[in-house]
């Protein structure tokens, strides 16, 4: 008996092994299965320069202009681009003091967002923009977080028996005594970098080389086409060599300045919201928690018109911390959620505290079922609302 005993004994405890053995890997498999949740980053907000190029010399003295159709591309690819977004002209379009009461061209916006920023100006009671700005700050509103420029070295097209037309930094390559030219490989030698706009310091830099761009193209040119324009260029395969470097390049210097800290800066202050610049080209979303800092500037003479030599805020002294609850095209407005004794001024620096929870709710949008019998109460709106207590 005692050995049928021990022998039940450990078949039981075989079994409840397995049993766990099992639960554990549904556990496991079900944590694998659960999908990962995806980190949202903000775009940098940046200004594109030129990218240098030399002009493809062609037979009989025409030439193709390069320069011209990799700065055309190089729009394209920071457009599509997850981590950088375009500024084709400055937030605020004249300086403050030269600004007349009710100037509706005060801002460079999209006709949506220049309709909200008005809209949001008049409910605050300040349709007089030249009072909300303090100089020593406004034309930080007009900056990028980096200025991109960048240059071609070298564009070879590769033919048959050695031929070679193009250029690199030792000189032109040409070709004569041909109406075409069959090519079969085409590289390219691209640099680019960002700096910083104030300083022009080197933030990051990129460089692509021909080893990583060569590329099989196998086509004919028709130097009387390209002499024309640019539109033959972007049919031929010799246009995507070029985007897949631009490409390369922008990735790196993405990947360089992941360390740089995300800012925007405070465009108007409406005492209970601030409006700043970025919306969902930035990929600001209702809910976001933002801080607000007010900066000391140095300037050889007249502030935001003289050589800039430095300034800066510390990183306890915030002034205010607003959440986002209206989001524009290029412009996003955050209500004040907290604020100290200080005002947060135009330029005042925006950096985030933290994307909205996962249980964010956007607010009651108070809409009531009507009832036929007896309309449902409404609460009226103020007119120009008190500012937040300061804390």
């Amino acid at each position: 008996m005692k050995l049928h005993g021990k022998i039940w004994s450990r078949k039981i405890l075989k079994i409840a092994v397995l049993i766990a053995g099992a639960a554990m890997t549904m556990g496991n498999q079900k944590c694998e299965q659960k999908p990962q949740e995806q980190t949202r980053t903000l775009k940098k907000i940046v200004e594109l320069g030129s990218i240098a190029a030399s002009p493809i010399a062609f037979p009989g003295g025409s030439a193709f202009d390069f320069r011209f159709v990799a700065n055309q591309q190089v729009y394209g690819v920071l457009l599509e681009s997850s981590e950088f977004t375009l500024k084709y002209n400055p937030p605020i379009a004249v300086p403050p003091e030269q600004v007349r009461s009710g100037d509706n061209n005060f801002f460079n916006l999209t006709k949506a967002d220049g309709v909200a920023m008005k809209a949001f100006a008049q409910a605050a009671g300040k349709d007089n923009y030249n009072l909300q700005y303090a100089k020593t700050a406004w034309c930080m509103v007009n900056l990028p977080q980096a200025k991109i420029s960048g240059a071609v070295n070298a564009f070879e097209l590769i033919g048959g028996g050695g031929l070679t037309l193009g250029y690199t930094p030792a000189g032109t390559h040409s070709v004569s005594g041909t109406a075409g030219f069959n090519a079969e490989w085409a590289q390219l030698d691209l640099s680019m970098v960002a700096t910083r706009p104030l300083t022009d310091k080197v933030m990051a830099a990129a460089n692509v080389t021909s080893k990583q761009t060569k590329t099989k193209v196998n086509m004919s040119i028709n130097f009387g086409v390209w002499s024309v324009g640019p539109s033959a260029y972007y049919q031929t395969p010799l246009a995507q060599v070029t985007k897949n470097a631009l490409v390369k390049s922008v990735s790196s210097l993405n990947e360089q300045l992941k360390t740089e800290e995300w800012y925007t800066r405070v465009m108007a202050n409406h005492d209970t919201h601030l409006i700043v610049v970025g919306g969902t080209d930035v990929k600001l979303e209702v809910g976001d928690q933002l801080l607000v800092y007010n900066e000391e500037y140095y300037w050889e003479g007249e502030p935001c018109d003289s050589r800039y030599l430095g300034g800066g805020a510390q990183a306890s002294s915030a002034v205010a911390k607003i959440e986002i609850d209206w989001v524009g095209d290029e412009i996003s407005r955050g209500k004040v959620i907290e604020q100290n004794d200080e005002n947060a001024v135009v330029g005042a620096k925006v950096k985030l505290f933290k994307f909205k929870d996962a249980s964010y709710k956007p607010a009651d949008p108070g809409v009531q079922p009507s009832n036929p019998s007896e309309p449902a109460p409404t609460t009226p709106v103020p007119a120009n609302p008190s500012k937040p207590g300061r804390r």
